[in-house]
């Protein structure tokens, strides 16, 4: 029942945002320690809010707090992908991660990585179409695979997203209508 209603939330936000209700995201982009092939930076035309840093990803360009780190799984692919920690990870996970043993609870973190790599919101049939601020569209599952976890698709960036959160998912929620297509 929970799942249902955070999905009912999701879409409710997404749709409302879609509407004019939400805020957009600016072009400026950060790299902050991500590996060039993986990304491409756009020139910045506006500076990243106060406090948040752009992040580019496979055409996609999204805003995260300042202070998190930004993973790239292609340039270490042993890189744990860690949802106890706040934190941003691109690409596909590797087979060979160094996790820590005993990880456990989750806080607000996201992961970007190809379509395919993961569990796919779009090809659930109770998937919800909307847009983001910026009119990207997204394919938001209403129910996440996990407890504490928004999934979602961008078909046209070729993507897939997973955002984790501990109690709220508002910054989840934030995180996900900034994404827009990079320029």
């Amino acid at each position: 029942m929970l799942r249902k209603l955070v999905g009912a939330a999701v879409a409710g936000v997404v749709l409302l945002a879609a509407f004019g209700c939400g805020g957009g995201g600016n072009d400026a982009s950060v790299k902050s320690g991500v590996h060039e092939k993986q990304v491409a930076a756009a020139a910045p035309t506006n500076q990243a809010a106060p406090g948040l840093q752009t992040v580019t990803y496979q055409g996609v360009q999204f805003d995260v707090p300042a202070d998190w780190p930004v993973h790239d799984l292609a340039a270490d692919p042993t890189t744990c992908v860690r949802f106890d920690v706040h934190a941003v990870y691109l690409g596909e996970p590797g087979a060979d991660m160094s996790c820590p043993a005993g990880i456990i609870g989750r806080t607000d973190a996201v992961l970007v990585e190809p379509n395919g790599a993961g569990v796919s919101a779009a090809s659930n049939d109770q998937g919800v179409s909307a847009t983001t601020a910026s009119g990207l569209g997204v394919q938001v599952a209403n129910d996440g695979p996990a407890a504490s976890e928004v999934a979602a698709d961008v078909p046209s960036a070729g993507v897939s997203v997973t955002l984790t959160y501990r109690d709220s998912d508002a910054t989840a929620q934030q995180i996900l209508q900034s994404f827009r297509t990079a320029s």
